[in-house]
């Protein structure tokens, strides 16, 4: 005989009611907080930072740079009006670009618009490129009669400088000189000798495309190094030096170079003003109250998980010398997060030099 169970006495089913509605409530909540922070991601903040610098002269004095940093080839709407909007009321003298321009497959369509804000026969913009840009310039052949990588040629053709060599700002008999940092400490004898015989190698080579690229590689080198030791002969101890760096210096950096300059060699921490420096796009991914969650590797101690903002994002010192770090404006692939901005609104900076003591 079949048994039946007597629905008098069976357990009454477990309610999933309260799951539900929590789960329906996460769900809810995550959906905004994404949709807040697309929203906050194509929205572009103008913060103003002043730097002491104690040795500036009176015509130099509230000296404004716009610092931009981290482009990763975005736009903030077709042509890019919020950051048109955002830099609308800024007072800026220069405007310095610190790298990382181009967006995937090296594509600088974003970079060129954003170059269409700026009148550069007024307001100089200068620019370098970043660890994630293609190679600015190109040892094989390009279609092009220039070793430059296409998206300098074409930012040159906007008006923009790239900074491959000291650039001087004169103020009577005074100046301020932006400095590529990697050329600092760059031997330019040794490499003058190394070009050199590259040179003569190349120039009795059969003439052939390849052959020809890499002459023309090698001679923009040649003429690097000259523009470099020239600058250097006109450099004054008083001129004020911005160096100009995708990768910000870390401690270890200055500390070896501190040493460098004390044992006689050619090095030079001790005239350095202000660092304008970029790459980190401040975490990434922030945390209120927290502030940075992960910056890459190459920030040296500070690399890693929750390192604190301080050398990350913002201003800092390092052996006595200023340092900003742009929080920046798109998304890196090589922090180890995926790549969008969360809790991080995008950012250029209006920097004051002044004598002030501000910071």
């Amino acid at each position: 005989m079949r048994k039946y169970r007597d629905p008098l006495f069976a357990p009454e089913p477990k309610s999933h009611t309260t799951l539900v509605f929590i789960l329906l409530l996460l769900i809810i909540f995550l959906a905004t907080v994404l949709v807040l922070n697309h929203i906050n991601n194509n929205r572009v903040n103008l913060a103003v930072q002043s730097v002491t610098v104690p040795s500036l002269t009176a015509a130099m004095n509230n000296y404004r740079i716009l610092h931009i940093s981290d482009l990763h080839g975005q736009f903030f709407g077709a042509h890019q009006e919020r950051l048109q909007l955002a830099i609308a009321n800024a007072r800026y003298n220069i405007v310095v670009i610190t790298g990382d321009v181009t967006g995937k497959n090296g594509n600088y369509d974003a970079f060129l618009t954003l170059l269409d804000l700026f009148n550069p026969s007024k307001t100089p913009v200068y620019f370098i490129p970043g660890d994630e840009d293609p190679a600015p310039i190109e040892s094989a052949p390009n279609g092009s009669e220039s070793a430059k990588a296409e998206y300098i040629r074409a930012a040159e053709a906007k008006g923009a400088i790239y900074l491959d060599a000291p650039e001087r700002i004169d103020f009577g008999k005074n100046a301020i000189w932006l400095w590529p940092e990697r050329i600092y400490t760059l031997d330019v004898g040794n490499s003058e000798a190394t070009v050199s015989t590259r040179m003569t190698e190349l120039e009795n080579e059969p003439p052939s495309p390849e052959r020809d690229a890499a002459l023309r590689a090698v001679k923009y080198h040649a003429d690097l190094l000259a523009r470099i030791r020239a600058a250097r002969r006109i450099t004054k101890a008083d001129d004020i030096h911005i160096a100009v760096t995708h990768h910000p210096l870390s401690l270890d950096a200055l500390t070896t170079l501190r040493e460098w300059t004390d044992s006689g060699n050619d090095a030079y921490v001790s005239s350095v003003s202000l660092v304008l420096a970029g790459h980190y796009n401040g975490g990434q991914w922030r945390l209120p109250f927290v502030g940075a969650v992960k910056v890459p590797a190459s920030a040296g101690k500070g690399s890693g998980w929750f390192p604190g903002d301080m050398g990350v994002v913002g201003l800092s010192s390092y052996q006595g010398i200023p340092q900003y770090i742009s929080p920046g404006l798109g998304a890196s692939s090589v922090i180890g997060l995926p790549a969008f901005r969360l809790f991080n609104t995008p950012q250029v900076t209006q920097i004051i030099l002044t004598t002030r003591m501000t910071n």
